[in-house]
């Protein structure tokens, strides 16, 4: 499991709740969710779910909504925030990782600012976005990497 997400669901969370993995590829995090107790839904184009568009879930709304190097590949962004709104409960927390646009798997314009904009769009509290460096070791990759970290919290009042 993304171990920045584990940290992060720990210092949000107190007990397990529902939670929607956008761009879930191989359900690696919808399997460790699950076994700490969470009910989780993941999608991607491989369960026919397109992310450029805006997907709404049956089981919603989630208390958690999170998405791993995926941000960066979608041409509509604009969509995949809304998607991230629609889903997500009031008071509901979303947890984003992403190549910045100075990373080399990168090859759109993202970066803190365009994110930040995207974000700024929708009634979220709480947002924290951070740029860092971190290298990856897995087999056959051994490099670093610059990974955009966005989290926040959907407004416990919003009317949406």
């Amino acid at each position: 499991m993304n171990n920045y997400l584990k940290i992060f669901i720990s210092e949000k969370f107190k007990k397990p709740g529902k939670a929607l993995d956008l761009g879930a590829g191989e359900f690696f995090d919808v399997a460790c969710l699950q076994q700490l107790g969470w009910k989780c839904e993941g999608v991607d184009i491989k369960t026919g779910v397109d992310l450029e568009k805006i997907y709404k879930s049956k089981n919603k709304p989630f208390d958690l909504i999170y998405s791993n190097y995926l941000l960066h590949k979608l041409k509509n962004k604009k969509s995949f925030i809304q998607t991230i709104y629609d889903n997500l409960k009031n008071g509901g927390w979303f947890f984003i990782h992403t190549f910045d646009q100075s990373d080399q798997n990168n090859k759109s314009d993202l970066s803190q600012v365009y994110l930040q904009k995207l974000l700024a769009g929708q009634e979220f509290n709480n947002v924290k976005i951070k740029l860092f460096s971190y290298y990856d070791n897995e087999k056959n990759h051994k490099h670093w990497h610059k990974i955009l970290e966005a989290s926040g919290q959907k407004n416990k009042n919003s009317s949406k």
